[in-house]
C-alpha cells in the first residue's frame, strides 16, 4: 500500500494498484510496475544477446583517448562509446534467419574529417628480426604515399582483427610516405591473423598525440536479408 505523505496532489512512497511512487534528490516520481516478460530466453532472444555481447566487448577494448580522437565531436545525449556501440551495431548479417555479427562489413569508424584512403586486407605476420620476432602488418608504399596529409603528420593506423575479433588504433612515429609503413601489432594480432585496416594521421603534441583525421563511417544499406 502506498502512502502519500504531501496531500492528495503530492509525492507518495509505495505500489498503488499498478504504480509505484518514490523521490530522489527531494523530488517525487510515479512510474508503472514493470510488465512481466514471457518467454525470456527463447533462441532469437539469445542469438540478439550475444550479438550486442560482441559488440560491447569491442567497445571496451578501445580507450577513452583513443575514442576522443576517432569522435571529435560528440552527440548530445550520447557518450563516445555510445556512439562507437551504434556504429558497430550495423555490422551484421543473417545466417539461419538469426541475426549475427559481421566485423568485416565495417569500412570505418568516427566522425572526424573523411580523408581519401583505402580500406586494406592484410595477414598478420612476423615483422621483427630472427633474434627479437614481432608480430606486425606491413602497408605498402603506394598506399602510404596516397593518403593526402601534411607532412609533419604522423600516420595512424584503425585496424581489425577478423580473426579474433578485435579493433584497434595505432599511433606511429612515421610520417614518411616514401617507404613501406611496418606497425607492430603486439597481442591485437598473432601469425596469420585476418586483418582489415585503413591509414589516418594524427599531430604529436609534446611528445603525445594530438588531434586526429579519420575517415568517417559512410552511409550503410539497410538491414541485408537473407536471400530466398
Amino acid at each position: 500500500m502506498g502512502k502519500i505523505k504531501q496531500g492528495i496532489l503530492g509525492g507518495f512512497k509505495g505500489k498503488v494498484g499498478t504504480v509505484i511512487g518514490s523521490s530522489w534528490n527531494g523530488i517525487s516520481y510515479m512510474r508503472g510496475i514493470a510488465q512481466s516478460v514471457k518467454n525470456a530466453n527463447t533462441p532469437a532472444q539469445q542469438a540478439q544477446r550475444a550479438f550486442f555481447k560482441q559488440v560491447q566487448e569491442l567497445t571496451l577494448q578501445l580507450s577513452d583517448e583513443q575514442l576522443a580522437m576517432l569522435f571529435p565531436t560528440v552527440t548530445r545525449g550520447m557518450t563516445r562509446r555510445n556512439m562507437l556501440t551504434r556504429q558497430l551495431s550495423a555490422c551484421h548479417d543473417y545466417a539461419s534467419d538469426v541475426k549475427t555479427f559481421d566485423l568485416s562489413l565495417l569500412e570505418g569508424i568516427g566522425n572526424g574529417e573523411r580523408i581519401d584512403t583505402p580500406m586494406l586486407t592484410l595477414t598478420a605476420t612476423s615483422v621483427g628480426s630472427p633474434a627479437n620476432p614481432v608480430t606486425g602488418i606491413v602497408i605498402d608504399q603506394s598506399v602510404v604515399a596516397s593518403i593526402n596529409k601534411p607532412a609533419s603528420a604522423c600516420f595512424s593506423v584503425v585496424a581489425y582483427n577478423l580473426t579474433q575479433k578485435k579493433i584497434a588504433v595505432f599511433n606511429t612515429s612515421s610520417s614518411a610516405s616514401n617507404a613501406n609503413l611496418t606497425v607492430e601489432t603486439g597481442s591485437f594480432a598473432a601469425d596469420g591473423d585476418n586483418i582489415r585496416c585503413y591509414l589516418s594521421y594524427q599531430y604529436q603534441r609534446g611528445g603525445g598525440h594530438g588531434t586526429m583525421s579519420i575517415a568517417t563511417r559512410p552511409e550503410r544499406d539497410k538491414e541485408k536479408k537473407k536471400k530466398s
